[in-house]
């Protein structure tokens, strides 16, 4: 539980918008090296593949209504 609060500014949570999935301090950076350096082992690269929305359509007809 320390260690959570110590990644999280003395706080178990961060409610701010953004910030609840990354960490800050020394733990948090330690876990980020050891990612990094795990990820260059198996040969993953450091940016993932560009995104599209070439795809991507947007659905027709009417929006179902949920059963009351």
């Amino acid at each position: 539980m320390n260690r959570i609060r110590a990644i999280r500014g003395g706080k178990l949570n961060d409610p701010r918008f953004g910030n609840r999935m990354r960490g800050e301090g020394i733990f948090a950076e330690q876990i980020a090296q050891m990612f990094h350096v795990a990820r260059r082992r198996v040969g993953i690269p450091d940016e993932g593949p560009e995104t599209s929305i070439a795809h991507f359509r947007r659905p027709g007809g009417r929006q179902m209504a949920l059963p009351i």
